[in-house]
């Protein structure tokens, strides 16, 4: 089976995915020169797979569970995977000989979607699946288009931010004002991430941009800042990374959880922050300090 070379590229070194044309126990070298085994396919095989599925925001222990079951069922005898929310300890035996390898795991975004789709592959695949057909389809899901569209993910934040600041007592200029200051935080997020930001500084800006939005339109509209604002960062609130910390401790991850929950308290200061600082500058335009 031919599987063709460069579908995509997770770490920009040789992790990407370069696969050799294996034939049952017949192996053949790639055009870059490498020789690849079954043990090899088997190892590059788990280390995308859990990649995958750890940076679209799955939890610790359906990542090390769903590669343990994928990889038995492509042939590995013994399967152990240790996952962090920064990495990846993979150990499997292949015809008696044991094979370890590590991946860092660099932050995604996340796509549950995706998720349920490699989560959903490792539970249907039959048993003695070939590996490298597996390795296919599993680039094959990770090159599917997002399932929203840029467009429809800043629309979906407008709403959100507008339907928060009615759910916490806005009025429909609020609700005006909340939606306005979520899609402007949508995009200024859109904007940072493109640079690499660092999600601190992601997150402060963010913040400051819904308590600036608000601000500014108070100046012409009879706009309450409270809810304006607080439906405006809500779209912000780390609840995913939040859960899967929760989720992590309770299946005796404690690393993975505590690691998660302190990230989650991070982000959570940087927005507090970021309306903080902004509020403090306005007030102090204003006169009011």
């Amino acid at each position: 089976m031919i599987i063709p070379l460069g579908f995509i590229s997770l770490n920009n070194n040789l992790d990407i995915i370069f696969i050799a044309i294996w034939d049952g126990a017949k192996i053949r070298e790639t055009e870059e020169g490498y020789t690849l085994k079954k043990s090899d396919i088997m190892l590059r095989l788990g280390l995308l797979y859990g990649e995958l599925m750890l940076k679209s925001g799955a939890e610790i222990y359906r990542v090390e569970d769903s590669s343990r079951r994928l990889l038995v069922k492509v042939g590995a005898e013994e399967v152990e995977s240790i996952v962090t929310p920064t990495g990846i300890y993979l150990s499997l035996r292949v015809d008696g000989h044991l094979y370890t390898a590590v991946r860092r795991v660099i932050r995604g975004s996340y796509d549950l979607n995706l998720v349920c789709e490699l989560n959903t592959l490792s539970r249907t695949l039959v048993t003695q699946t070939d590996a490298d057909s597996t390795f296919a389809t599993v680039i094959s899901l990770a090159n599917n288009p997002p399932p929203y569209s840029r467009r429809l993910q800043g629309l979906a934040a407008t709403v959100a931010g507008g339907g928060f600041t009615y759910l916490f007592g806005g009025t429909i200029l609020d609700v005006l004002a909340g939606a306005m200051g979520a899609m402007l935080v949508w995009l200024t997020c859109l904007y940072l991430a493109q640079l690499y930001t660092n999600r601190f500084v992601i997150d402060f800006c963010g913040g400051a941009i819904a308590a600036l939005s608000a601000g500014l339109l108070s100046l012409v509209l009879p706009v309450n800042m409270d809810p304006a604002v607080i439906g405006a960062i809500m779209t912000l609130v780390p609840g995913v990374l939040l859960t899967n910390a929760v989720r992590d401790a309770l299946t005796g991850d404690l690393l993975s959880g505590a690691a998660r929950m302190v990230e989650a308290l991070f982000v959570s200061v940087a927005i507090a922050g970021g309306v903080g600082a902004a509020l403090s500058i306005w007030l102090s335009i204003r006169g009011l300090v």
